[in-house]
């Protein structure tokens, strides 16, 4: 993505977009693609120029990210009028913070089943796959509102607490959820995140689903109890 390419995609744009918290999150996503990549997704890239230096040169960042994206055809402003929507605006968190968010909407969901593996060696694997923040939450989630019957069935999490190594997984189908639908050179863009597996599943789940809002809730929900650095974006 050009200079030129952001600048027809913000010309629009009116000073208060602009001064809006989430508005140097967006254009970041837009200006440089490649800043959380999986290494594992780009498939092509010359191998004498090592993408983790690349990655370390902002200028060469901006063109791998240029490479990543080449054949999208969307338009920036796409991705700017993503941002009016509060629920698209979890797109633009930054992408460790997303990944945590969906850590502990996992946490959340398999909350009942967690409690019950505290204290027995099979707690090991939930926090390899979790992290030891989530593992914490667990007993706090538990007390929270349950998920919906009809979120369960979206994310597919009736047998969740018999497989507590999906729980992230889960987390991620949920995060997909909360966003909605969005413009492909978005999801294009969060598919480029690390761990790619993960950002899979999220993206795989950017629609419009009548599971989407309570989704949603859910999330914005755990933002403000531990994340309140951002809840200020989905108000």
């Amino acid at each position: 993505m050009n200079n030129s390419a952001v600048i027809a995609g913000t010309a629009a744009v009116t000073d208060e977009w602009l001064e809006a918290p989430w508005a140097r999150a967006v254009i970041c996503c837009i200006a440089d693609p490649a800043a959380d990549l999986d290494f594992t997704v780009a498939h092509g890239w010359p191998e004498w120029m090592p993408l983790d230096n690349v990655q370390a040169d902002p200028f060469a960042r901006l063109k791998l990210g240029r490479w990543l994206l080449r054949g999208q055809t969307d338009e920036p402003s796409a991705i700017i009028c993503a941002a009016a929507a509060p629920r698209s605006r979890l797109s633009f968190l930054p992408a460790p913070d997303a990944v945590r968010l969906m850590s502990l909407a996992g946490a959340w969901v398999g909350a009942p089943g967690l409690t019950g593996l505290l204290r027995t060696t099979d707690i090991a694997e939930v926090r390899a796959a979790l992290g030891e923040e989530a593992v914490a939450f667990a007993s706090q989630a538990a007390l929270l509102p349950r998920p919906t019957p009809k979120l369960m069935s979206a994310l597919g999490a009736s047998d969740i607490a018999a497989a507590p190594s999906a729980l992230l997984q889960c987390g991620a189908a949920m995060f997909g959820l909360a966003i909605g639908g969005i413009p492909q050179m978005l999801r294009t863009r969060l598919g480029l995140r690390r761990p790619a597996p993960i950002w899979a599943t999220a993206v795989e789940n950017c629609r419009d689903d009548n599971a989407g809002e309570d989704a949603f809730h859910a999330m914005r929900r755990l933002v403000r109890r531990r994340m309140p650095i951002w809840s200020h974006w989905f108000s």
